[in-house]
């Protein structure tokens, strides 16, 4: 590995299940991004690279390519030409959250196809992964295409805004006439349980999208508060970028008394960590 006084920049890659994620980190912060849809993953992370290289005037500027994610074992030791060093997703989410959010610790949260929980500490020096749901991205999309018929996000996501929770929720009041505990009597107490054959797509839409956030908020919240970190809670990952999903997460994590922030380049934080890792270590 480079001696820390040679480290210029480091490329950190995110191979995740829908997407690869790329960024070229120096001492100053993020120098340049991408992020391609991962097909083959092999083929992704080279595409994502050559991308990011075109961006600096020499390839040899960029001394490490740190790779977390799906396959990362898979690569060799180098790729063109660059050493490469594995760092594991749990590490790279904790340091990429801290990062971004420029916090000391905190909880991250990181929504994408599933969702995972870490707790951060001392600036990433611990890291500890408290678990997550498998509930994220992926159930959105796998709802809306068996459901629906429709495999495209921002569609789905454009339908949802239209549709109508009360057509397909429940409420708590409609269950028990009221407020319970710190339930509001307008809070969800079950998600799509008014669902029927003649619910309109759009409110269905909407009620996919309600029980999905709702339950990474719900679960996040529990997570913050069993830690502490009800002022630390850090929200990242590719699926909080739709300004739907992330309202309804902190709206649904603000019921129990926990604030949650989503920082700028969010969907890119398990790259930036991989390549934080680097930059700390060397």
């Amino acid at each position: 590995m480079p001696r820390k006084d040679r480290v210029q920049l480091v490329a950190g890659i995110d191979v995740g299940a829908s997407a690869t994620k790329g960024v070229l980190l120096g001492k100053s912060g993020i120098e340049h991004k991408f992020l391609a849809e991962t097909l083959d993953p092999n083929s992704s992370i080279t595409q994502v690279l050559k991308i990011l290289i075109s961006h600096v005037k020499a390839a040899s500027s960029v001394q490490t390519i740190s790779i977390s994610g799906r396959e990362s074992r898979t690569i060799g030791k180098d790729l063109l030409g660059i050493p490469v060093q594995r760092v594991d997703e749990i590490t790279a989410n904790g340091l990429g959250g801290l990062f971004l959010s420029g916090k000391h610790k905190g909880l991250i949260v990181t929504v994408g196809t599933g969702t995972s929980i870490v707790a951060a500490y001392e600036g990433g020096k611990r890291v500890n992964h408290l678990g997550g749901t498998g509930v994220g991205g992926g159930t959105i999309m796998g709802l809306a295409r068996r459901m629906l018929g429709v495999n495209d996000f921002r569609t789905l996501e454009t339908m949802a805004l239209k549709g109508d929770l009360n057509k397909v929720d429940l409420t708590v009041a409609d269950i028990v006439g009221g407020p319970v505990g710190i339930i509001s009597a307008e809070a969800t107490a079950s998600n799509l349980a008014r669902l029927n054959i003649e619910t309109l797509p759009e409110d269905v839409a909407a009620g996919i999208f309600n029980l999905v956030s709702q339950v990474v908020g719900v679960v996040s919240a529990m997570a913050a508060k069993s830690r502490g970190f009800e002022e630390d809670v850090v929200l990242v990952g590719r699926l909080v970028k739709s300004p739907l999903v992330s309202r309804i997460i902190r709206e649904t994590i603000s019921v129990f008394g926990v604030k949650a922030f989503v920082p700028e380049n969010c969907e890119y934080c398990t790259a930036v960590g991989a390549a934080a890792f680097i930059l700390k270590t060397y």
